[in-house]
């Protein structure tokens, strides 16, 4: 498993973790964590056999809210982000944040409204200000990027 918070050795301090199966959302033990460079071994209890591991692969794990990091100055969870009301800096209203998409460099938001779609990249050249209170974020905007 890989944590978007940047720190393999999260689960390590993490008793249950939450994954969507098949089933819908289910909980699960921690019983072992092994950090391995950028990804964890995570060691869930009850799933003991390699199909059981397999179904597991490539889901997204959640945690309570109760559990979640503070994060530095600037810097947010991708589901906060998501539904965010984005204009540009004349208050012209653009659509939402739909989606957050990873690129090596950085994050790339892909603003909707309607059929029209606009990425923007998450740096500060182009993203002004987020306001997670009023679910706004201001964006500034080069030629070209809104066809």
């Amino acid at each position: 498993m890989s944590a978007y918070s940047g720190d393999p050795e999260r689960y390590s301090h993490l008793k249950t973790i939450y994954i969507e199966t098949d089933l819908g959302m289910s909980g699960f033990i921690i019983e072992e964590v092994q950090p391995k460079g950028r990804y964890s071994l995570v060691k869930l209890r009850n799933v003991d056999s390699k199909e059981a591991a397999r179904k597991l692969v490539q889901k997204e794990v959640w945690l309570p809210e109760e559990m979640k990091v503070e994060l530095p100055a600037d810097t947010y969870f991708f589901h906060d982000l998501i539904g965010l009301k984005v204009f540009d800096t004349s208050e012209q209203y653009l659509g939402i944040v739909e989606e957050v998409l990873h690129n090596s460099g950085n994050d790339v938001y892909l603003i909707r409204q309607d059929e029209k779609e606009i990425l923007v990249p998450a740096v500060k050249q182009f993203i002004k200000r987020i306001d997670l209170i009023d679910r706004k974020m201001v964006v500034e905007l080069i030629e070209g990027m809104i066809s």
